[in-house]
């Protein structure tokens, strides 16, 4: 193989591993592995910190918040049921 030869098939590979990411970029994660990532993260977690995951602080302070927001816009939403 000659120089050139070498050159253009190098710069063909270059683009065809450019345009390969471009689609994947754009096409985003295929379900499958999608779903085998988030499974393997929860496995991780529960390995590391025991399942259920132990509720923080900030959890129950978020959870808080989104209860009163709820109570607050069913309020306004159906006047007729009080909140809890």
């Amino acid at each position: 193989m000659d120089q050139d030869s070498a050159r253009r098939w190098i710069e063909t590979r270059r683009a065809a591993a450019q345009r390969e990411a471009l689609e994947e970029r754009t096409a985003g994660p295929r379900p499958a592995w999608a779903i085998t990532s988030a499974l393997a993260l929860v496995a991780l977690t529960g390995r590391l910190h025991g399942w259920p995951v132990p509720e923080t602080e900030i959890d129950r302070r978020e959870d808080e918040i989104a209860r009163e927001r709820w109570a607050r816009l069913r309020g306004r939403l159906r006047p007729d049921v009080v909140p809890r």
